[in-house]
């Protein structure tokens, strides 16, 4: 097997998407969440001051797990075409 770094990058990007769905699920059951579930350095929003931000953040939480696998899957698939194709 030949090595292939981009299989490297979407496993990568797998685990990020994994790592940040833990985290938004983890500010979902806590009932506040900050901006970018990963980036600790903002203040929290409570689910019960601001529901529109707290939704507003938690959208942008799982649209960033959304968007990481999405990277990892066509990630994945240009490294098994590299591959498959010699």
């Amino acid at each position: 097997m030949r090595f292939n770094p981009v299989s490297f990058v979407s496993v990568a990007f797998f685990l990020l998407a994994l790592l940040c769905a833990w985290f938004t699920r983890r500010d979902l059951e806590s009932g506040t969440t900050r901006w970018c579930a990963w980036s600790r350095l903002a203040a929290p929003l409570s689910r019960w001051d601001s529901p529109l931000r707290y939704w507003l953040a938690m959208a942008a939480n799982i649209a960033v797990v959304i968007l990481f696998t999405l990277v990892g899957v066509f990630a994945m698939r240009v490294g098994l075409l590299r591959l498959i194709r010699p």
